[in-house]
């Protein structure tokens, strides 16, 4: 391991000094998407998404949800990436940031490879991101391994073991990985959001229930109840194989190397940021010496995210399915319903309060006071004053009218952008004029 660990130059936002919640909790470790709540009010603003509304955060203009699962529906990610593509065009101003350097990439190489599929497009230049994104883990795992020999055993012979089998993924070595009932159960939620997009209700009501029995696993798998983890893992491919998902390919490699875990059979298995810190967490959540766990932590964080490096966007995206990688592409830019002041510290469903993001903004700022949102998303004003020219232009053109939306929507919101920013943002309503 130590041999294969080479220095290079970092990328400078990976190698910054500090580290910012570097004491990361195992149960922090989780997948996050945006609810939406149900409600009258709700469901008046949800119909506006048809209408190509702007993201009040971003440059996206967002794409209606009914859209994305009727996509999911007719099979569109598993034909041809040209195909794809085509639709794409029609949402010029939809993608944006590492989607819109993927869907290039894509295009770029479906010219060559006509009847190719978004995966194999993206399995044929993974090699090359491979390359790059090494280059920025290497170092990361380099001072890892530094810190190791100050382990004391038994941490250290665990995380040896860690850095080495990690080593074996970054090369596409096959790897004997032990069982985890929690990154089983991660995965198959995961996989339940995918679903949940489409409209198969035979499909949905499977997957609740893979998740209900899932529960039945132990935390943590050893040799006394490693009979027992294998009988709800049985159970559950039970389920599986009897159902309308039994040949959904995402699914389906899911079990499969789940089977091949639990048998502690080796498999060739990609690297994967959030499990190896996962994993780091878990080997030294009861280090006596604080400080070098801390600091374990904060050089793992560094990893490079798929938010923040292509590479390892591309990477995550070609283990997927066709259906993941094209859902992943489009879930960034989906209308979402914002509430301008967060759930959480008070807001409420009123008409006034409910704005529209992408899934990905909406994601981000979780419950972030606005004036917060402000300073973290600087062109707010300029695209918050996009959405508004917006409406008011679909009001003027009889949209309101058509899905029964009152026009106080448009001065509610307004007035409650203004009350969120405590008076920094005033947005400009002359051309709306009531009727």
């Amino acid at each position: 391991m130590k041999k294969a660990i080479r220095t290079v130059k970092e990328e400078k936002n990976i190698t910054q000094d500090t580290c910012e919640n570097s004491d990361v909790q195992i149960k922090q470790i989780q997948y996050y998407y945006p609810g939406e709540h149900s409600g009258n009010n709700i469901s008046k603003v949800r119909q506006l998404f048809q209408y190509g509304i702007p993201d009040m955060y971003s440059r996206r203009i967002t794409i209606d949800p009914k859209t994305i699962s009727k996509w999911l529906r007719n099979g569109m990610f598993s034909r041809p990436a040209t195909e794809i593509m085509k639709v794409f065009d029609n949402y010029p101003e939809s993608f944006i940031d590492y989607e819109y350097e993927i869907i290039k990439i894509i295009k770029e190489r479906s010219k060559y490879h006509s009847n190719m599929t978004l995966k194999e497009i993206l399995q044929e230049v993974r090699p090359v991101y491979s390359r790059k994104l090494r280059k920025f883990q290497t170092p990361i795992l380099h001072q890892l391994w530094e810190e190791f020999e100050k382990l004391p055993e038994p941490y250290n012979s665990k995380f040896m073991t860690l850095l080495h089998n990690s080593d074996k993924m970054l090369s596409d070595k096959p790897v004997v990985i032990p069982f985890s009932s929690y990154e089983f159960k991660y995965n198959l939620a995961k996989i339940k959001t995918y679903i949940d997009a489409g409209s198969n209700l035979k499909a949905k009501k499977v997957m609740k229930k893979l998740i209900k029995e899932s529960l039945r696993f132990s935390n943590s798998t050893h040799t006394n109840n490693l009979s027992y983890q294998k009988s709800v893992f049985m159970f559950l491919n039970h389920i599986r194989k009897r159902s309308i998902l039994k040949n959904h390919e995402q699914l389906s490699e899911l079990f499969k190397e789940t089977k091949s875990r639990i048998d502690r059979k080796e498999i060739f298995i990609p690297f994967r940021r959030k499990s190896f810190i996962y994993d780091l967490a878990k080997i030294i959540e009861d280090l006596p010496d604080e400080e070098l766990k801390e600091k374990l932590m904060c050089i793992a964080q560094k990893l490079p995210t798929s938010r923040q490096n292509l590479a390892a966007y591309i990477l995550k995206c070609s283990t997927d399915t066709n259906d993941k990688i094209g859902y992943r592409l489009v879930w960034a830019s989906m209308a979402t319903i914002e509430h301008l002041k967060p759930r959480s510290t008070g807001g409420t469903d009123d008409l006034a309060n409910l704005g529209i993001a992408s899934a990905i903004e909406n994601s981000d700022r979780k419950s972030t006071d606005f004036t917060i949102q402000l300073q973290l998303r600087p062109n707010t004003p300029k695209y918050t004053q996009r959405v508004i020219d917006r409406l008011i232009e679909l009001y003027n053109n009889g949209i309101f009218e058509k899905i029964n939306l009152s026009p106080q929507y448009i001065t509610g919101y307004v007035n409650t952008i203004y009350e969120e920013s405590k008076h920094q943002l005033k947005l400009n309503t002359d051309n709306f004029v009531i009727n």
